[in-house]
């Protein structure tokens, strides 16, 4: 059977990208929020998946990441800046 991607993980994941790129752009984190209209905690728990290891997000994206590796248990804790120390904390 072939790897299936999680649609809401993968989704999360793009949409993470986009705010990424609005915050870099100066666009406020609270602006996102209300354009987007969830509150600002949703944003910064889940932009920071922008910035995991491109070897977890090719794994998100592809469907390949290890089973516990879920959305919740993504935004649930801070992510290492070091995408070796990510890929081992995550089980890659």
């Amino acid at each position: 059977m072939a790897p299936q991607p999680d649609p809401h993980l993968r989704s999360m994941l793009i949409r993470a990208h986009g705010w990424a790129r609005d915050l870099k752009a100066g666009v406020q984190l609270m602006e996102i929020a209300r354009q987007e209209g969830v509150p600002g905690a949703f944003i910064r728990t889940r932009a920071q998946l922008a910035f995991l290891s491109p070897k977890i997000q090719a794994a998100i994206l592809d469907g390949t990441q290890p089973p516990e590796l879920t959305l919740k248990r993504l935004v649930s804790v801070t992510h290492p800046l070091d995408w070796a120390e990510q890929e081992r904390h995550f089980g890659f």
